[in-house]
């Protein structure tokens, strides 16, 4: 995600804001977070509440150390929401520890807001 920020600009003049959402702790996430260089609102799923509202639980593996307490983790998953709260673009990774490049989200970005 932090390759994102190459396009900052192209986000910025369409009024995109970027969110993420993790299971880290926010302790962890305010402690972290220059590590992401990502300017964006990072946000703590501890309970899976928004994974599981979007149906992105990973039943499949879970990555977390075993001192994590977290159940499961979701797929990482990019998605393109308008202002109304509609999802107008879904991008699942493959891989878990792989997001689609910000080549494929910019893409997305001009083909449903431009």
């Amino acid at each position: 995600m932090r390759r994102w920020e190459e396009i900052r600009h192209e986000f910025d003049k369409r009024g995109v804001q970027v969110v993420t959402v993790s299971t880290d702790e926010p302790e962890e996430i305010k402690r972290q977070r220059h590590n992401h260089g990502l300017r964006a609102d990072m946000l703590s799923d501890r309970d899976l509440e928004v994974t599981d509202a979007f149906g992105l639980r990973n039943l499949g593996y879970h990555s977390a150390p075993p001192s994590d307490d977290v159940e499961a983790l979701p797929v990482p998953t990019s998605l393109l929401i308008d202002a109304n709260g509609k999802v107008l673009w879904v991008d699942q990774a493959e891989n878990y520890q792989r997001r689609s490049g910000p080549e494929v989200v910019l893409a997305a970005v001009k083909r449903h807001l431009d």
